[in-house]
């Protein structure tokens, strides 16, 4: 079914493509992240998981094939953060936030509506990305036979052999362009990323897939030509 759907949208841009001469719009844009994390019931039932925000910043690029769609890519920088606390009475002060940063691209068909300088925007694709690197930050504990100590951390973690640090899932939004001039205009966009690859590798003797779905909210500018 996803192949029949990715055929038609190929043949659907390639014959606007002959219809009308193609525009291209280039920019920047930088915002917002919220990610809540997804992890199958395998998990320790001691732990409580939760979203975290964080940004984004990168390059987008657009080709229009006639007024109503278009084909849409970023490049972009962003934080895909989320925390675990501890949910045991005794361990109430015990959490850890995992500050992870990713390269992502999306790549989008969008389909737009409106007026000539202010127009509205649907988006629909799928995006691959890459763990470029982690940091964690908490409170852990250690125990002897009659006391719990808790000890603060704020250090970089290494990646395992558990880790997958290749991702890719489906995105769609919603967005707004205005057009300032017959080149400069600025965009606001709401993109929601869900993963369909789990950042923790699955073995014989376990299963227990994790998973990080963001929503951004940025603000860019573009020129076109």
């Amino acid at each position: 079914m996803n192949k029949r759907i990715i055929f038609v949208l190929a043949v659907l841009l390639c014959w606007t493509a002959t219809e009308a001469k193609a525009q291209w719009a280039i920019g920047i844009k930088g915002g917002w992240t919220c990610t809540s994390p997804d992890r199958s019931i395998a998990g320790r039932i001691d732990e409580t998981y939760s979203r975290l925000s964080g940004f984004d910043a990168g390059f987008q690029a657009r080709c229009e094939f006639n007024d109503w769609i278009a084909l849409r890519a970023d490049l972009s920088y962003m934080k895909r953060s989320h925390r675990m606390d501890r949910n045991l009475n005794y361990l109430d002060p015990v959490f850890t936030e995992y500050r992870n940063d990713y390269l992502m691209l999306p790549v989008m068909a969008d389909f737009s509506f409106g007026g000539e300088a202010l127009r509205g925007h649907l988006l629909c694709g799928g995006f691959a990305g890459y763990w470029l690197q982690s940091r964690i930050k908490g409170t852990t504990y250690w125990m002897t036979d009659y006391y719990v100590f808790f000890d603060d951390f704020n250090q970089k973690r290494e990646f395992n052999s558990e880790d997958q640090r290749f991702t890719a899932g489906l995105v769609g939004g919603v967005g707004l362009n205005w057009d300032i001039t017959d080149h400069v205009g600025l965009n606001l966009d709401a993109l929601y990323y869900y993963d369909l690859v789990s950042y923790r590798k699955s073995y014989a003797h376990l299963s227990d897939p994790r998973y990080l779905n963001t929503l951004s909210i940025d603000l860019g500018v573009y020129y076109k030509f």
